[in-house]
């Protein structure tokens, strides 16, 4: 009877414990941001030029150098493999029969990608440590210190050392750090909604879970007014609506790891650790995150961030495509595919008869193009 009751209430805090999660999800999906185009002229007036143009100019210098390295790190054919599957199936809808709109797809859907994770470091180098705004910053958003002693002490470590070291990192899962008044801000930087995966979700639980009591004690060895802590998971675009997820799951598996709901009606969404009750762990996505970033202690204020951002990224890519001849570069890339893709054709004659009966020159492209997926020279 004993083990029945035991039972009974093992599983009466379990469906609670799924009651809670599922009620806790919701909270985090609850929010949504509606474009009010009234509400984006008020924000436009709060938008300062001349921090624009600095945004902007530091975003060249770095787009400069970067972009044009993206593009010329590709030569052939070989360097723009893609999924065969993918691949075959995206020809087939988009009726790319010829080298010239194969080339165009294959090179803007690698260009597209590479840009995709290098624009998250320019956002980080350029924009993050620009900000925040408020009179009582004590400390600008850097790259923590400590993460980069802790780098330093891999120096003279061979490859496989450093990524054996790598796994035992204190700091691995930050990305940018600031103190505003008597609280430290540290975040993790994602580039957007669905950039975060099943591995990296154990990854951020775990390293939270295991680290935060450390963090918070170099904190204040390094800060030593510091009283609190919070620990934001930012996405740089995207709304609570939108994301894959991820991020939500990190904060229902912390809520078995110590932490706690720090106030359900008036703090949604933000977690505290049970024990101390001084790091707080919460997301930031899209608006949410640059108003975060303008501003950590009082965000409401900075709403207009994210219009600083892309008003800057507008003019610097303007600027970068013209001073960095990127149209020759492109050109000339496309047209080594086009001659890659032309010699890829198989003679009809060398195929079996069935396929020559079955299969068209322009299927038969195709395949060519995927086989390519296979295989490291001779393409």
């Amino acid at each position: 009877m004993k083990d029945k009751e035991v039972a009974k209430q093992s599983s009466r805090v379990s469906h609670n414990e799924k009651i809670s999660s599922r009620s806790f999800y919701s909270i985090l999906k609850s929010s949504s941001h509606k474009l009010d185009a009234t509400e984006v002229v008020e924000h436009f007036k709060q938008v300062n030029q001349k921090r624009v143009q600095v945004l902007s100019a530091l975003l060249s210098s770095y787009l400069t150098t970067h972009l044009p390295a993206a593009i010329n790190k590709r030569n052939g054919l070989e360097d723009y493999r893609s999924n065969p599957y993918v691949l075959l199936a995206s020809a087939h809808i988009m009726d790319l029969a010829d080298a010239q709109r194969f080339a165009d797809f294959l090179f803007n859907t690698k260009l597209y990608m590479g840009l995709e994770t290098s624009f998250g470091k320019s956002i980080e180098a350029a924009f993050v440590s620009q900000y925040p705004l408020n009179p009582t910053t004590v400390q600008m958003w850097t790259d923590p210190p400590e993460k980069g002693t802790e780098s330093k002490a891999l120096g003279g470590l061979a490859r496989e050392e450093k990524a054996a070291q790598r796994t035992e990192s204190v700091w691995r899962e930050i990305d940018k750090a600031c103190v505003v008044a008597d609280r430290r801000y540290m975040t993790s930087i994602k580039s957007g909604p669905n950039c975060i995966n099943d591995t990296q979700v154990a990854g951020m639980t775990d390293a939270i879970a295991k680290h935060h009591l450390r963090w918070f004690e170099q904190t204040k060895k390094t800060y030593p007014k510091v009283k609190e802590m919070d620990l934001i998971i930012g996405l740089t675009y995207g709304t609570d609506k939108t994301t894959n997820n991820k991020e939500n799951q990190i904060l229902v598996k912390l809520l078995t790891k110590g932490f706690v709901q720090e106030d359900p009606h008036n703090k949604p969404g933000v977690l505290i650790d049970a024990a101390t009750r001084t790091i707080r762990v919460y997301r930031r996505v899209g608006k949410d995150f640059w108003s975060m970033i303008g501003d950590p202690a009082q965000p409401s204020a900075t709403q207009f961030v994210f219009l600083e951002i892309l008003l800057a990224l507008a003019h610097a890519l303007t600027t970068v495509v013209a001073e960095a001849d990127l149209e020759t570069k492109i050109n000339s890339r496309i047209q080594a595919l086009i001659m890659g893709l032309k010699k890829l054709m198989f003679p009809r004659k060398s195929l079996p008869e069935w396929v020559r009966k079955d299969f068209n020159d322009v299927e038969l492209f195709w395949f060519a193009t995927a086989l390519t997926s296979f295989y490291d020279e001779g393409i």
